[in-house]
């Protein structure tokens, strides 16, 4: 059965919710990000359909998980962060873990 367009917007966002909570990032985090990071993130943890680049990725982790540390003078942490490391962090989410978060309701 195929899904309505804001039925698969909802699916996505939920993936996205649950994705945000197993890593210890407030919601409001990502609302706050551009529609570009957002839509990277998605393709990111909701059944990769397209391809992101290094930079993007980059770029999103620093904005979700860095954005009150860097100044204007400062080293940007994600330049030393391996790529292996990076992958991780966006790694989605396992059918299992899917299914323990929809249990909770």
């Amino acid at each position: 059965m195929k899904l309505s367009g804001y039925e698969e917007m909802d699916r996505f966002e939920q993936e996205v919710r649950q994705w945000l909570e197993r890593r210890g990032i407030s919601f409001q985090s990502y609302e706050t990000l551009p529609i570009q990071n957002r839509i990277v993130l998605r393709n990111l943890v909701c059944t990769p359909t397209q391809p992101t680049t290094d930079r993007q990725r980059r770029e999103l982790y620093r904005k979700l998980c860095l954005s009150g540390i860097a100044g204007r003078e400062s080293i940007d942490p994600t330049d030393f962060m391996p790529d292996k490391e990076l992958n991780k962090f966006f790694s989605p989410l396992s059918p299992s873990e899917k299914l323990n978060y929809l249990e909770k309701f």
